[in-house]
């Protein structure tokens, strides 16, 4: 096998090299490593994690955010007996925690009778005062609860942090699972894997059993889940996770405060909230009673807890738990407050705000591991054996200037498990995240699995995803037989009903996200545009034998000046003069993201606001999504004339395939309208600046040959030549192209048929927008209908004033349709420009 494990504890092979029990019918299913199935299987773990566009955001990173979730297929196997003594101290652990966040809120008798040092608390920036004395619903603090374990040479596993404040990570173990059981599934059958679903089943069960007793008699509950946005390095999991559980996805901006009570901005008007999973921090929470500076969160929040009208999970405040300052004093509070050892153990902390634990670490700072002693004093963990005489000197006067912020851990080499990489199995050291959720009885419930996570190299001795680590699969062997039903996640629907026959999450369409769905209707339409315009150009300067190519290449580079894609000199040159610097701008028009009107540029706001709205979208809608970004992406190298023109191709491909499951696979509700009514104010305003950018209503002073060169490029670029040519048999005409462009509503691509549809899509949006009148869309729907009017009974057919006039006109207003509907029903999202 060529597997070394090292001096440490190796999760699958002992001492003397050989498998672990539990391990060996897991390896008798893999068959011989050199078959090469095993790097056909990481390529095929790979593709399924690109397809589900499973990422993480790495902060800081100069080749942007956004990564690839990294998943190693061998997974972690623990046996159940194992498992069992885990599973029984986490339970005891997180019981634990939430009793003490029930004291340090409430009567904080441990800091009064000497149980827990008073300094230990109000050193702590994440002791939140504005919530002391709230009594939250069964002293239920902890609603989720997880923990990093790590095992010690000598077998034992310990505690190395607490995660209390909104812990991340479950989702990612649900995407985890489901890769793997696809990828190695004679293993995960026959290895009786213990399946994920039924914890699942269990916290959706709490959550809605608080929202009933919070909505009362008579009232529907509503369950959301709280994300700092787009941004948040996990916000994939709060996506995957609000899909999941069936609940709606909210940011801050979609929340409000009235009368004391939480709300939800929809379009139909504000709906009430009455449990809200918090996956942001508490300190962003409330700019009210917190931090004024965020954005992030909901003002007056706190007082609506305050008044009991609304239950967080996690409370605010719990984040305190995470205080590696505390860790010391658990096992005498758990005697105390549980009457019971502690049985799943922390690694021996020092807390050097105490002056005997100070002098112990500053004495044996060789064998510790420095680490901040409140979470938000952010700072790398420091090992005391690698640092200089001056280093160290330095790191003790930093203790004794600020001796609270500081905490010293007992250096543990953590145990490896085997990953697969360079076409082999090698040793990685690992730390395990494990997840508890609170039960409908008010107990605590395990996950029978976790997120392992892996270092990046052998030597390395932080555990990060952050610092390039990986993940893995984690499997609790079953004890008898598992149940096989359900190998993969089971997505609830938002709308499923629950036993009571209540609904745990309304189908109500939050306003930021109509906002989102508009725009991803406007840039993918804005998208297609100027690709269109891209292609034909460079279709006609690497093909001058094209019918027509010389002339027709006049108007399309005023057409690209116009629209700012290359600069006025470039447009100016012919054909037969066209050089290496109009084909490198034209290159940049297609590629270069730092060029506001490219290509890659458009795609790139199409691609951000698809994330933001991504809970709204099928996963197949998603994965088109990422192909359009896949493919537009800068080469790494040159890329010729022809090969361009080729990827223009490949995204005109499968922006198509976008547009076709828009109309094919969504459903006909308030979301797809709006997304469909930014589409048809795009395309319209398209049309107009094509004419415009043309100059089309000056033809009748061009020769003959450049009104038809005008006319062709037109057609093509408004999708209508086949249309043109099957109608008339003779050259294009102005009168008849103008009709087809402008006048013909069966045409899809034509003006008329943007305003029709957009009077049919306003008349049926909600009548009760967010904005202050009466009538919400009164003002867009009399905007499209002069410009229906002006259209019916214009002249601009046959008279070149009459065309200017409308072009002008249309071009002032329709951009007021988006005023219109953002006061009436985006009001409170982030404003966009066009």
């Amino acid at each position: 096998m060529g597997y070394g494990s090292g001096q440490v504890y190796d999760e699958m092979v002992n001492g003397q090299g050989r498998l672990r029990p539990h391990w060996q019918t897991f390896m008798s299913t893999l068959g011989p490593l050199e078959s090469g199935q095993m790097a056909e299987r990481w390529e095929e773990a790979r593709r399924l994690l690109h397809q589900n566009g499973v990422t993480y955001n790495i902060y800081g990173d100069p080749n942007g955010m956004e990564r690839p979730w990294p998943l190693d297929m061998m997974p972690l196997l623990l046996p159940a007996h194992e498992w069992k003594a885990i599973e029984s101290g986490l339970i005891q652990r997180a019981s634990l925690l939430n009793a003490i966040l029930t004291d340090l809120y409430g009567p904080q008798t441990l800091t009064r009778y000497g149980r827990l040092p008073p300094s230990v608390i109000h050193a702590d920036p994440g002791f939140r005062r504005a919530v002391h004395g709230i009594r939250v619903p069964n002293d239920m603090h902890l609603h989720f609860y997880a923990a990093d374990l790590a095992r010690a040479p000598d077998g034992r596993w310990w505690v190395l942090s607490d995660r209390t404040q909104a812990p991340s990570g479950s989702g990612y173990a649900l995407e985890n699972r489901a890769v793997i059981a696809k990828v190695l599934p004679d293993s995960f059958r026959h290895c009786q894997v213990e399946r994920l679903t039924g914890f699942f089943d269990t916290f959706k069960e709490t959550l809605l059993s608080i929202a009933l007793r919070a909505a009362g008699s008579g009232g529907t509950p509503r369950v959301v889940l709280m994300t700092p946005g787009p941004y948040n390095e996990t916000y994939f999991e709060h996506v995957y996770l609000a899909r999941y559980l069936g609940i709606t996805l909210v940011e801050g901006a979609d929340l409000t405060v009235r009368d004391r009570q939480v709300f939800l901005k929809t379009l139909s008007g504000l709906e009430r909230v009455d449990v809200v999973l918090r996956r942001l921090d508490a300190d962003f929470a409330d700019p009210l009673e917190l931090r004024a500076d965020s954005s992030l969160g909901v003002a007056g929040l706190i007082e609506a807890v305050r008044a009991g009208n609304v239950v967080m999970a996690n409370a605010l405040g719990s984040g305190l738990m995470e205080s590696m300052a505390m860790k010391s004093s658990l096992p005498t509070l758990c005697r105390h407050l549980l009457g019971e050892e502690l049985r799943l153990p922390g690694v021996a902390s020092w807390w050097c705000g105490n002056d005997a634990e100070r002098a112990y670490v500053i004495d044996h700072l060789d064998g510790l591991v420095v680490k901040p002693a409140f979470p938000s004093l952010s700072f790398e963990p420091i090992f005391g054996a690698q640092l200089s005489a001056g280093e160290r000197s330095t790191l003790i006067d930093r203790i004794k200037r600020r001796p609270w912020y500081f905490v010293a851990q007992e250096q543990m080499a953590l145990s490896t498990a085997p990953v697969w990489q360079d076409g082999r199995l090698q040793p990685r050291p690992l730390v395990l995240r494990v997840f508890v959720c609170a039960t409908p009885s008010g107990g605590y419930a395990v996950m029978p699995g976790g997120l392992t996570r892996v270092s990046s190299e052998s030597g390395r001795l932080v555990v990060s995803m952050q610092s390039g680590g990986g993940s893995k699969d984690t499997w609790i062997l079953a004890a008898r037989r598992a149940d096989v039903a359900s190998t993969q996640p089971r997505p609830a629907l938002a709308t499923e009903p629950t036993a009571s026959g209540l609904r745990l999450s309304a189908n109500d369409l939050p306003s930021r996200v109509a906002d989102g769905l508009y725009w991803l209707g406007r840039y993918a339409e804005r998208a297609e545009g100027v690709l269109r315009l891209l292609r034909a150009t460079q279709s006609r300067l690497i093909d001058s034998n094209m019918p027509g190519a010389t002339a027709q290449l006049r108007p399309l580079l005023d057409l690209l000046f116009s629209q700012g894609m290359i600069p006025a000199e470039m447009a100016r040159i012919t054909e037969s003069g066209a050089n290496r610097g109009l084909r490198e701008a034209l290159h940049a028009a297609v590629v270069d993201p730092d060029h506001p009107n490219s290509l890659r540029a458009q795609v790139l706001r199409l691609h951000r606001i698809a994330y933001s709205v991504r809970d709204r979208l099928s996963m197949d809608m998603w994965r088109v999504v990422s192909a359009i970004d896949r493919q537009s992406q800068p080469p790494k190298g040159r890329m010729d004339a022809a090969g361009l023109l080729l990827r223009l191709d490949d995204v005109m491909i499968t922006l198509a395939a976008f547009s076709g499951m828009e109309q094919e696979s969504m459903t006909r509700g308030a979301g797809w309208r709006f997304l469909d009514i930014g589409r048809r104010v795009e395309r319209a305003l398209h049309m107009v600046g094509l004419m415009r950018g043309m100059r089309v209503a000056d033809l009748d002073r061009q020769e003959e040959p450049v009104q038809a060169a005008t006319l062709s490029v037109l057609l093509e670029l408004g999708e209508s030549v086949m249309t043109y040519r099957a109608r008339h048999l003779t050259s294009v005409q102005r009168t008849t192209v103008l009709d087809l462009l402008l006048g013909e509503e069966a045409n899809p691509r034509a003006l008329a048929f943007q305003l029709a549809v957009l009077d049919r899509h306003m008349r049926a949006l909600p009548n009760q927008g967010v904005g202050t009148g009466t009538d919400p869309t009164g003002g867009a729907l009399a905007i499209v209908a002069a410009a229906r009017n002006s259209l019916e009974r214009s002249e601009a057919m046959a008279s070149s004033d009459a065309l200017r006039v409308l072009l002008d006109t249309l071009a002032m207003s329709l951009p007021d349709v988006s005023n219109f509907l953002a006061h009436a029903y985006f009001s409170h999202a982030f404003a966009r420009s066009a």
